[in-house]
This record gives C-alpha cells, structure tokens and sequence, in this order.
C-alpha cells in the first residue's frame, strides 16, 4: 500500500514540476491552410512538456510536417493559439523562439548552405554572438556527438545524403536547445548511424518531437505517441500502447513497427 501511494505521489510530483518547468509547447485550437478550401491542420490541440519524448506518426499528407513548421514560424498565418514557453509564435517572437529550438528539416539541403562541414554547424552559434573559443567548443562536441568530426572540413556537395543528415543534426546541437524537432531523421541513414541517431536522442533530456515513419524508431526513441489523421488528432498516448495496435495503424495507413510483425502469431 506504501509503494503504490508513493509512486503516485511520486507521479503527481513529476506532473507538478513539468507544468512548473519553462519547456513546454502549448497548442490550442489550431487550425492552417494555405487555401482554404483545403485544410491541412485542423483543431489541433495538445501540450508537450520538458521531458515528454513525442513520436508524431501518419500517413503522408497528413499535416506532420506542417505542424513542426508552424513550432517555428516557418507558417504564420495559422487560426488559434500556440505558444512555446508561454512565447506566442508571432513574426516579432521568431528570434526569441528559434533560440529555444532546434529543428531538422526533412530535406537536409533545405538546411546546409555554408561551403565546409565546420561553417555550417558554426553558423548558428556565431549569429548569435557566442566568442569563437565557445563556437569551436560547440561544433567540436556537435561532431563528436554526431561522429562526423572527420568530416568537419569536407565541403557539403560532397557529401552523401547519410552524411548530410548527420551535419544538419549537428547544427542543431550545436546550439544547445531545450526543444528539439525533427522532421524524418532516420531517411538516408544507414544501419549504424541510425543507431547512432537513435543514442543522441535518447540522451537529450528535454523535450523533443520526431514526425517519422520509421516507427521502430519512434518505439525506440518515444514514450508517447501523436496519432494524426486528414490533419486531425486522432490519438495521443502510450507509444507502446499505439504502436502495437494493429486495427488502429492500419486504419490510418501505417503498420505494425517491424520488431512487432508477426508476434500476434
């Protein structure tokens, strides 16, 4: 009896201190288009906390990477209400919110444009000022995180599509977020370095979002799972739970990550 009213004790005190926490994402009522006679998101409404690690699942053209578009500003024109650490996302806010977080585009290209390796993961910590001891320090732990310090002077159009991943993710932490969002990290990555993506996000312990179809890495990386659907929020829960739910997945246009195919069997 102890155990089971500490645990929930302990349990309420962790919800306690999330709301408390400064890292949060709050979305309200949201709703975007770019006509609208076809909506891509609509009444959208969750919140995210310090902690939370968030697979975003979904067939495509669903609105997934729309939504992480609209975490940092990349659309504006949305009806509702979100806010990122009780920041509403705004034109006037952009600076301040991209402070706080790191996004990956699916297309790393979208997202490279400096000449070397080096310049691209410096760039963002030097926009912002930091001295140049604590750039290099930075982007050296950035590559080394990534293990792409080797290609640090190899120049972007070089490079393959696993390794240009790679370098976009570095960028990312080199600036130390408090939220990270990515948009299909695992596309391009061979066997080993998607492990080697699957251990950085598991050591980053604030919140992060992956919008991916890789679900075997959502379950690998995720405690909780978004479920959208013709741009809706069909489910929000457990990832072990919405993961292994066949009639569901299927329903919307996914299947059973592959670690569980066959094991109803």
């Amino acid at each position: 009896m102890y155990a089971g009213r500490a645990s929930r004790q302990e349990k309420n005190l962790r919800k306690e201190l999330e709301i408390m926490s400064h890292i949060h994402i709050a979305f309200n009522h949201v709703n975007f288009s770019y006509e609208k006679s076809a909506p891509i998101l609509q009444d959208i409404t969750f919140t995210a906390h310090e902690h939370d690690s968030i697979g975003l699942i979904g067939a495509n053209g669903v609105g997934k990477s729309t939504l992480l578009k609209l975490l940092v500003g990349l659309n504006l024109n949305y009806e509702g209400s979100i806010r990122i650490e009780e920041i509403p996302v705004a034109k006037e806010t952009l600076p301040k919110i991209r402070e706080k977080i790191g996004y990956v585009f699916q297309d790393s290209d979208s997202q490279l444009f400096m000449p070397r390796v080096f310049d691209d993961v410096a760039f963002a910590p030097r926009n912002y000022g930091l001295p140049e001891e604590e750039v290099k320090k930075r982007v050296e732990k950035a590559l080394a995180m990534t293990k792409i310090g080797h290609l640090k002077d190899k120049q972007i159009y070089k490079m393959s599509g696993g390794e240009k991943k790679l370098a976009s993710i570095a960028t990312i932490l080199a600036m130390t977020p408090d939220i990270i969002l990515m948009d299909e990290p695992s596309i391009a990555l061979d066997p080993r370095n998607r492990r080697n993506l699957i251990h950085i996000l598991n050591g980053f312990g604030h919140l992060k979002i992956i919008a991916s179809h890789d679900l075997d890495l959502v379950l690998d990386t995720c405690s909780r799972v978004i479920l959208m659907h013709e741009g809706r929020i069909i489910q929000d829960g457990g990832a072990k739970e919405i993961l292994s739910d066949k009639e569901l997945l299927e329903s919307h246009g996914l299947e059973l990550p592959f670690c569980m195919q066959g094991q109803s069997g």
